[in-house]
């Protein structure tokens, strides 16, 4: 929880900022792009990660890799993180910085949970549907799970629409349970 906050915290600040310069849009996608080259199992993640490295050499490093290839503000991001020792919730900092690029345009997360995967056609129309339910935009992601039987579950934030066979099943076993013959 408090490494999620932190988080939290470094992606509104890199937030504020890139806003104030109109480099938003361009950030996220440099931060979407580093993420695997910074990752810990990366060579670079590793090496950014081994204690025996001066910071002013890892410095260096990242200023002459990145150079060209992302904005200087992320850049600077970067080293901050690497000073701090952060590094490590560059992932979690990502997420959360998208997560509030979103919001700012108004696009809202949705997750469908469904027993076999949908077709293109469904996933559009869910979409469409979703988009007309909310007002809004939707970024829609898709997970598979055997046990609903059937049907679907939505999440959108805090929403939940549950239309699974087997929550379906459920009430129905619990409607003949209450009634008395």
């Amino acid at each position: 929880m408090r490494d999620s906050a932190i988080a939290a915290r470094y992606a509104h600040a890199l937030f504020l900022v890139t806003e104030r310069h109109g480099q938003t849009a361009r950030a996220l996608e440099d931060l979407l792009e580093l993420r695997p080259l910074v990752a810990p199992h990366s060579r670079l993640g590793r090496f950014l990660a081994f204690p025996q490295v001066r910071l002013a050499d890892k410095r260096e490093v990242l200023g002459k890799a990145l150079e060209g290839r992302v904005l200087p503000l992320i850049i600077v991001f970067l080293v901050l993180l690497l000073r701090k020792k952060r590094l490590r919730d560059f992932d979690t900092i990502v997420q959360e910085f998208e997560s509030r690029v979103e919001r700012s345009q108004g696009i809202q997360r949705a997750q469908v949970v469904s027993a076999a995967p949908l077709t293109e056609t469904e996933r559009t129309r869910l979409h469409q549907e979703l988009e007309r339910f909310t007002g809004g935009g939707i970024k829609l992601t898709s997970a598979i799970d055997p046990e609903l039987i059937g049907g679907a579950l939505v999440r959108i934030g805090d929403r939940v629409v549950d239309r699974s066979v087997s929550t379906l099943l459920r009430t129905v076993e619990k409607e003949l349970l209450e009634v008395s013959v």
